[in-house]
């Protein structure tokens, strides 16, 4: 009976050994979209499990087709449109990102609304960097259309379930 310990103690050995380093061999992707849904199927009917926020990590369980199934850091298992994700961890992209960047720029501490739009070219203050760098009246009167132009995150899903675009897609 003795010599089957050290045998059982070996295996359990491998098996925690393999259980960590097929951990440490898992995918990871990041959310890419502005907003993304993890369902709890392959569909855009299925129900959504988690909202997911921009550059999220996830862990890739598998992929089928166009959707992938990951789960979050805090354990949620679910689908993802694979379009939503990326392997390279998106940089900036949210608002407190363009805080920080204005502030930067303007040497000094700000609100996060008032350093937000300025990192975007909508204060007075941008509108003198951009004169002083060169960039034309042109180019600051297109940017200034295109700050001006809003979309709302409800209205890029219903146009893209109207047109069976993306995750909507039949």
């Amino acid at each position: 009976m003795h010599a089957r310990h050290p045998l059982r103690l070996v295996l359990l050995i491998l098996m925690i050994v393999g259980g960590l380093f097929s951990v440490a061999w898992a995918e990871t992707v990041f959310v890419q979209a502005k907003t993304a849904k993890l369902r709890s199927g392959k569909t855009s009917l299925d129900k959504v499990v988690a909202d997911l926020q921009y550059g999220e990590a996830l862990e890739v369980v598998k992929t089928e087709g166009t959707w992938t199934e990951v789960r979050t850091r805090s354990g949620v298992t679910g689908w993802i449109f694979a379009s939503k994700t990326t392997t390279v961890k998106p940089s900036g992209g949210g608002d407190d990102e363009l805080a920080k960047a204005g502030r930067l720029f303007k040497g000094k501490e700000a609100s996060d609304a008032t350093a937000s739009a300025g990192a975007r070219g909508l204060t007075e203050v941008s509108g003198e960097y951009a004169k002083r760098s060169g960039i034309s009246q042109r180019d600051r009167d297109m940017v200034d259309r295109m700050t001006a132009y809003k979309i709302t995150d409800q209205e890029v899903e219903d146009f893209l379930k109207k047109g069976e675009l993306g995750e909507y897609a039949k």
